[in-house]
C-alpha cells in the first residue's frame, strides 16, 4: 500500500528555520567502476538488433562520434529505426523487450556480488537523500543488508519520477533516508515505465517539473487530489514544504553531485538549476535560498562556466579526477577520495 511521504524537510516548528539536510546526487560514474557499461553501450546492447558493423550504409550513432545525436535522441532514433523495420512490433513491446534486457543487464550488479564497491562507502556518509540518474537498486539493497526497512514508499506514477522513492530506516542507528531513482528504474510495475532514455520523456519530464516548481501540479493520495505550492511559495513559508519530491533538495538541502556529467543531455537537471540560479538574483527571495550545491569532476570548459553561472560549487581540482582512459580501480581510488570530503562537508567524522 502507498503510504504519504515521510518529509525530511518539514520544520520542527512553525517558528524555526529548519536546518538544511544533506543530499547527495550520483550518476554510472560510480557503478562503472563495478564494470557497469556506459550509458551508450547499454543503449546499444538493448535496443540494437545487429551486431555493430552490419549497418553499412546507414548512420551508426556508436561509430560516428563526431556526428553524434544527444544521448536521449540517440534512443529515439534507435528504437524508431527497430520498429520501422519491424512493423509487426508496436511501440510498447519495444519498450517492455528493452526493459527485460535492461534487468538483465544490471542485475549481475549486486552488493552480494561487490562487497567492498563504492556505493558501500556512499551508504556510510547516512545522508538524508540519496538522488540517482541510475536505473539500478544496488544502494537500496545495500541498505537492506545493514539492518535498513522499507518504512514507506511512493510508487503511484506509472511513467515519470517526480514523486517515486522508497524511505529506508534503520532503527537501531536512528537513521532514515529516502532514495529516488529519478530517471526511473528497470523493476517497475508491469504496467509502468519510468525509465527516461528518449526525448520524449525527458521533454515531459521537464513538464512535470515545470508545474511541480510553478505550482500547477497536483497528485492522487488516498483518492483526494493534492495541491504542491509553488516553489516561490515555499521558500517564503517553511510550514509548506512537505518534501513530496527530490526537486526541493535543489533548494532546501546541500547537494553533493558525483558520478554525473551534467552535460547537455541532462535537461531536466539543468532546467531546474538554471530556475535557481535566476531565483538567486531576484532580491525578493535569493537570501530565503541558504543551500549549497557542488559538484565533483572534470566538466568540460563550457559546462564548468555553465555550472558556475548556475551557482555550482564546482570542485574539478581537489581531490583531481584521473586522467582519460584510466582504470576501474583510479577512479575508485577517486571517488573514495571525493566521499571523504563529502563526509567531512557533511559534519561527520572521518576514519
Amino acid at each position: 500500500m502507498e503510504s504519504s511521504p515521510a518529509s525530511p524537510f518539514m520544520p520542527v516548528s512553525a517558528n524555526k528555520t529548519p536546518a538544511i539536510k544533506n543530499a547527495i546526487l550520483f550518476g554510472n560514474g560510480l557503478m562503472r567502476t563495478l564494470g557497469s557499461p556506459s550509458s551508450p553501450d547499454l543503449l546499444k546492447e538493448t535496443i540494437c538488433s545487429r551486431p555493430c558493423g552490419e549497418c553499412a550504409g546507414s548512420y551508426c550513432p556508436f561509430t560516428e562520434e563526431k556526428n553524434c545525436l544527444p544521448f536521449p535522441l540517440i534512443y529515439e532514433y534507435l528504437i524508431l529505426k527497430e520498429q520501422k523495420q519491424h512493423p509487426e512490433k508496436n511501440m510498447r513491446s519495444l519498450s517492455a523487450m528493452m526493459r527485460e534486457k535492461l534487468k538483465k543487464q544490471l542485475e549481475q550488479f549486486t552488493p552480494q556480488n561487490h562487497p567492498e564497491s563504492i556505493l558501500h562507502a556512499l551508504a556510510d556518509l547516512r545522508a538524508d537523500d540519496y538522488l540517482t540518474t541510475n536505473y539500478d537498486t544496488f544502494l537500496r539493497r545495500i541498505l537492506e543488508l545493514r539492518g535498513y526497512e522499507q518504512k514507506s514508499s511512493q510508487h503511484s506514477e506509472t511513467k515519470y519520477s517526480i514523486r517515486r522513492h522508497a524511505c529506508m530506516e534503520n532503527k537501531e542507528h536512528s537513521h532514515s533516508c529516502r532514495i529516488w531513482n529519478i530517471h526511473g528504474t528497470y523493476n517497475d510495475k508491469p504496467d509502468s515505465f519510468t525509465i527516461q532514455y528518449g526525448y520524449e520523456h525527458y521533454c515531459g519530464c521537464i513538464g512535470k517539473i515545470d508545474n511541480y516548481l510553478k505550482g500547477t501540479y497536483t497528485y492522487q493520495l488516498h483518492k483526494k487530489e493534492v495541491s504542491v505550492p509553488r516553489m516561490y511559495k515555499k521558500l517564503q513559508d517553511y510550514k509548506l514544504r512537505k518534501g513530496e519530491s527530490w526537486i526541493d533538495a535543489f533548494f532546501f538541502s546541500n547537494i553533493h553531485i558525483l558520478g554525473l556529467n551534467l552535460s547537455p543531455e541532462e535537461i531536466d537537471l539543468l532546467y531546474i538549476l538554471n530556475l535557481r540560479s535566476r531565483w538567486l538574483r531576484d532580491p525578493k527571495i535569493k537570501n530565503r535560498i541558504r543551500n549549497r550545491i557542488v559538484f565533483y569532476g572534470q566538466p568540460t570548459n563550457a559546462v564548468k562556466a555553465l555550472l558556475e553561472q548556475f551557482s555550482v560549487e564546482v570542485r574539478s581540482s581537489s581531490p583531481e579526477p584521473p586522467c582519460e582512459n584510466a582504470k576501474n580501480e583510479a577512479y575508485e581510488d577517486y571517488y573514495k577520495r571525493v566521499l571523504k570530503d563529502i563526509k567531512s562537508e557533511m559534519g561527520q567524522s572521518g576514519n
